[in-house]
């Protein structure tokens, strides 16, 4: 069973490295076996220096995914799996800006240069890459026909 004071300094170690969901910082302290009383006490500590913050933490995650080339579907995926809600992903996707249309383009065009799909089949296979990395219907739309 790992102290309090223990706790804090291993919250502290990682959150000095990058930034951390609360669900994902909860779930390593829990994993190196603190009470769930003094998780949450290491947490509101966390909180109250600001070292935990789950909008900083948000705009990392939506611009380094966003930079990574994926879109806004994959990237909401992987913040429900951190207990972050739909309607904070797109707060802050609001706040940031991010042009998607442009994203999805950009990643097109990076992976299929110039060339235009001939065969109905070829294509499928393009909307699907797309698709695959988040992107929605319109946007994909946007980047195979701008191409063509």
């Amino acid at each position: 069973m790992a102290e309090l004071t223990d706790l804090k300094r291993m919250a502290l170690n990682w959150l000095s490295r990058r930034d951390y969901s609360e669900a994902e910082l909860s779930q390593r302290l829990t994993r190196q076996g603190g009470s769930e009383a003094d998780i949450a006490r290491v947490m509101a500590w966390c909180k109250a220096e600001n070292y935990l913050n789950e909008q900083r933490y948000l705009q990392m995650l939506l611009r380094s995914r966003a930079n990574k080339g994926y879109g806004l579907s994959y990237i909401m995926q992987q913040c429900r799996q951190q207990k972050i809600s739909q309607q904070q992903v797109l707060n802050c996707a609001a706040e940031l800006q991010i042009d998607w249309f442009a994203l999805a383009l950009q990643q097109y065009q990076k992976k299929y240069g110039d060339s235009i799909a001939t065969e109905y089949k070829e294509k499928l296979k393009r909307m699907a890459y797309l698709q695959r990395r988040g992107f929605n219907n319109e946007q994909i739309q946007f980047a195979i026909n701008f191409t063509e």
